[in-house]
């Protein structure tokens, strides 16, 4: 019984010897084993400017569009030409008065010649009429002679009358005389008078007519582009009617023209933003966003866009889509842009200069706070703790937890914990 005790006993000894050796070897494993070190890339913290941005989207249209209509109907019996002899057409550019000329090219003629037989018989009443001005103004030179005469001649009567030396009849003559001189002076006045109405009156209708004349032509009210020829030369002209949108009127004008030169386009934009987008602030404007992001890698100094600037803000906000209108135009070279082209907006409504920022995808957060980790002189990934400020495109602004020249790890931060080891790969300028 004894030595079944003993047994048992040297068995346990045995086994608690065991797990100490086996503990001592793989402590002193883990101790001389150490993961390796995590390869990283790395980014300097150096000062920078940051933007904040606003980003939007809208209709492009030209500062200046004009809906070309003949006031009347008619014939249409001329589209303008080109040099080539060949017809304006969509996509021609057409030219404006100027310094030299009163009108613009002219675009297209209905037919004139009602209008033009008007004008013709107006201007033989205007004729007539001032021919009769001439003979009211003669007649008045003969009132006005004949009254001179008359009251001459009755101071003469009336002096030698009371000397006795003429009779009553002859004094009643003269006396009568000058009446119907002055009564004739009257006339003639008054015929002088009806004669200039008349011509006043034949005036009016003759420049109504004159109106009537050129409104049976379009010229080009500026320079641009022709974006829309809706007349054929031989068919039949109607003025349009219950027209109202931009769409309506485009289709149904004879011809539409718009400086390309310009643009304007609306944007609206979230209520909350009403603090934050002010006049004047510069708006980058493209066809889609890719083109947005590339130029912005540059800096906008190059690229496929068309900078514009604020040019107005509503005081108000839409009740209906409770949004905030803003009306951006471009400046400089508008190439880019088209009447009615969709586009991007982006509005720069802030910038910082001189802050430190670093990429999103630097970040990583922890119970909604966010980290970085920084590489330390020895080589070790140290956990630092950030406040954030001012949001910009691709970067953030860093208020405390970061000093400018520290190095700050971009890539392969997953994979750390604090302390890491890290071996780095490369450093972004």
């Amino acid at each position: 019984m004894n030595k079944k005790y003993l047994m048992a006993g040297l068995g346990a000894v045995a086994v608690v010897l065991g797990l100490y050796k086996y503990n001592q070897l793989t402590t002193e494993s883990a101790e001389v084993v150490e993961p390796a070190p995590v390869r990283v890339e790395i980014e300097l913290v150096t000062p920078e400017t940051l933007d904040s941005w606003v980003f939007s989207e809208g209709t492009a249209e030209a500062l200046q569009k004009a809906f070309l209509n003949f006031e009347q109907s008619g014939k249409v019996v001329y589209i303008g030409e080109m040099s080539d002899g060949s017809q304006i057409r969509e996509g021609i550019r057409v030219y404006g008065p100027s310094e030299d000329i009163n009108k613009g090219q002219l675009l297209a003629q209905i037919d004139n010649r009602e209008s033009v037989a008007g004008v013709r018989s107006l201007e033989a009443q205007l004729q007539s009429t001032r021919e009769r001005r001439k003979e009211a103004q003669a007649g008045k030179v003969r009132a006005t002679n004949n009254l001179v005469q008359a009251q001459s001649n009755f101071s003469r009567v009336e002096q030698i009358y009371k000397k006795g030396v003429v009779s009553q009849n002859e004094f009643d003559r003269a006396k009568t005389d000058l009446k119907n001189a002055q009564a004739s002076q009257d006339a003639a006045n008054s015929g002088l008078q009806a004669a200039i109405s008349e011509i006043k009156s034949v005036a009016a209708d003759m420049n109504q007519a004159t109106v009537s004349l050129e409104k049976t032509s379009l010229f080009a009210p500026f320079d641009g582009v022709i974006t829309s020829v809706n007349i054929l030369e031989g068919n039949y002209y109607y003025p349009p009617s219950g027209v109202t949108s931009s769409k309506e009127r485009e289709a149904s004008s004879a011809i539409v023209v718009v400086d390309d030169s310009a643009y304007e386009v609306r944007l609206h934009l979230p209520e909350d933003t009403y603090a934050s987008v002010k006049e004047g602030q510069t708006v980058y404007l493209a066809y889609n966003d890719t083109a947005l992001y590339e130029a912005e890698k540059t800096g906008f100094r190059s690229g496929n866009f068309v900078k514009a600037k604020i040019w107005s803000v509503s005081p108000s906000i839409s009740l209906q889509s409770r949004s905030l209108q803003v009306k951006v135009r471009t400046e400089g070279d508008a190439s880019g842009i088209r009447d009615g082209m969709f586009l991007q907006a982006w509005i720069a409504t802030e910038e910082k200069q001189n802050v430190l920022a670093l990429p999103w995808q630097t970040l990583s957060f922890r119970d909604g706070v966010p980290f970085v980790y920084v590489v330390t002189p020895d080589n070790r990934a140290e956990l630092r703790w950030l406040d954030l400020g001012l949001v910009g495109l691709n970067r953030t602004e860093v208020l405390t937890g970061v000093e400018a020249g520290e190095r700050i790890i971009t890539e392969g931060q997953h994979l750390l914990t604090d302390g890491s080891r890290v071996e780095v790969l490369g450093a972004k300028q």
